[in-house]
């Protein structure tokens, strides 16, 4: 019998099963705050009295033996179309955000009866192929499931595609899917700033750099943080060890003592904890909240949450710019390092390209056509979220360059409206810093082509590369110019006006890989 079986058995037979309805959704644990919730749901043909309640929580703190707060939660589960959607909306944004991008919620269809429901998808083939492939119907099922007092049967049903950009799809599905397998490297990735001034304090010498706190995802042997420390407190634990007291012969309990404490940098807090050896025991009390420290150790799962085991600690500083390298020789960046491109493979390639009707510069010339989706359009103090880009050799598309951006400052609700990208989206993804040296090396070589570039995109990607101290002066080619010199008469030059009147498909404007796609077959048509 699992734990939960035993935890359910113990409330029921508590309330004398009154209450066997009941359905455990969640426990938590926040260390931080030293709460433990429970969470449950009930049927909406249900009712729950207060005094119901009370016994409820009763029996469960009665059963629940730690030293924390307890929170009970019980709610009644409501199984309504739009609340079931909006949660796989919400699933699907943040484990799927490439098939949630595609997906028309529209053709969802719903049959609810009583405490059954059947979800049927109708998918397009290349998204049909993806839902399966992943299995999102067990994944999203079982979500479900946690959050609703419901039985979930979830189906997919392949529907004729739509002709428009076909193969575009396909490319959107690989390159999100590379970005998502970019992801998960983070959790690897050693994304390390420089401190100085280091001096031991317990243990070895810490010889490493530190990592920021916010990219730990998963455990770790040894890691490196640094920060200020707060919150230290004395505590004791007892061993499993028994001495003897003198005398009587009689057996007790060792005490040791231990500490706790939280160390926060830039980007996030960690707490910590240290088991310290006697002479140690002095050798941290020096340390004092506030205090500037480098600790080494192992990285565990506590709970919801991660926590250090230290075992090397040495006081240090931190540099006020310690994020980037003020200056870096660009000619040593020569490899990939978090973003690397994929081919482009398209079956209109042979379409594109026919040598009588291109430009001689297009057909011998190396041309890289990006676009940027942005935190706002305040150039100074905005941020690229999103890269997309397409490297144009010789006549033929070769690669794409794709990849969301974490910013420093969460993106504003009004952004994620135009653009559908969202925090939740980036919240893993690699900082400007990190990606604009591998979109330098894309570039390398190439004409750089843009939508109303001059006055944005390149705005950004200069302000971008002096970050690091890269400067693209690549030439730069604006489209937007280019169509305003030869199409006369439009009522107006946006990018969906141009393109609708050059006959490009334009779909899901506003992300950037599509707005490249479209201004890449507008740039062939005018230059």
């Amino acid at each position: 019998m699992s734990k939960i079986e035993k935890f359910l058995n113990y409330v029921n037979e508590k309330t004398c099963n009154k209450f066997s309805f009941l359905r455990l959704k969640q426990v938590f644990f926040d260390a931080s705050k030293n709460l433990c919730t429970i969470s449950f749901i009930y049927p909406c043909n249900k009712t729950l009295l207060d005094e119901e309640r009370e016994e409820i929580i009763n029996a469960v703190k009665s059963y629940i033996k730690i030293n924390a707060k307890i929170d009970v939660k019980i709610n009644k589960s409501f199984i309504e179309k739009e609340l079931i959607l909006n949660q796989i909306k919400k699933f699907l944004e943040v484990n799927n955000p490439m098939f949630f991008n595609m997906l028309d919620t529209d053709k969802i269809e719903f049959f609810i009866e009583e405490e059954n429901v059947k979800i049927n998808f109708l998918l397009e083939e290349q998204l049909f192929e993806y839902f399966n492939q992943y299995k999102i119907d067990k994944e999203l099922s079982n979500f479900l499931y946690k959050n609703f007092y419901a039985n979930f049967e979830i189906y997919s049903k392949k529907i004729e595609a739509s002709k428009v950009m076909e193969n575009l799809l396909e490319e959107r599905k690989k390159n999100i899917q590379k970005q998502s397998d970019l992801n998960s490297l983070l959790s690897v990735s050693q994304e390390k700033y420089n401190i100085i001034e280091k001096k031991v304090l317990i243990g070895d010498e810490i010889t490493f750099n530190p990592r920021f706190i916010k990219s730990i995802s998963k455990p770790f042997e040894s890691c490196v943080v640094a920060g200020k420390i707060n919150f230290i407190t004395e505590r004791t634990y007892k061993t499993k060890r028994k001495i003897k007291s003198k005398g009587a012969g009689e057996e007790q309990f060792l005490e040791k003592p231990y500490f706790s404490f939280q160390i926060k940098d830039q980007t996030a807090s960690l707490y910590g904890v240290i088991f310290p050896s006697k002479a140690n025991y002095h050798k941290f009390r020096l340390i004092s909240n506030g205090d500037t420290i480098a600790v080494q150790g192992a990285i565990q799962k506590y709970g919801e949450n991660f926590e250090i085991m230290a075992k090397n600690i040495s006081f240090c500083k931190i540099p006020s710019k310690n994020d980037v390298e003020s200056i870096i020789d660009q000619t040593l960046i020569k490899e990939y390092s978090y973003v690397s491109p994929q081919k482009y493979a398209s079956q209109v390639q042979t379409n594109l390209f026919e040598t009588n009707n291109r430009s001689k510069e297009i057909l011998t010339g190396s041309f890289v056509v990006y676009d940027f989706e942005t935190t706002g359009i305040d150039t100074l103090n905005d941020e690229i979220i999103e890269i997309g880009a397409l490297k144009i050799v010789n006549g033929e598309y070769k690669e794409v360059f794709t990849t969301l951006v974490k910013p420093r400052k969460p993106i504003p609700p009004e952004a994620s409206k135009v653009n559908r990208i969202t925090n939740d989206m980036v919240e893993n993804c690699f900082y400007i810093e990190q990606v604009i040296k591998d979109f330098y090396l894309f570039c390398k070589n190439c004409q750089m082509v843009g939508y109303n570039s001059i006055a944005f995109d390149s705005v950004f990607l200069q302000r971008a590369g002096k970050k690091v101290g890269i400067n693209f002066d690549n030439t730069q080619i604006d489209v937007f110019l280019l169509a305003k010199q030869k199409l006369k008469g439009l009522k107006n030059y946006k990018l969906g006006t141009v393109a609708k009147y050059l006959e490009v498909n334009l779909i899901d404007a506003h992300r950037a890989l599509n707005d490249v796609i479209a201004t890449a077959e507008v740039f062939i048509k005018l230059y």
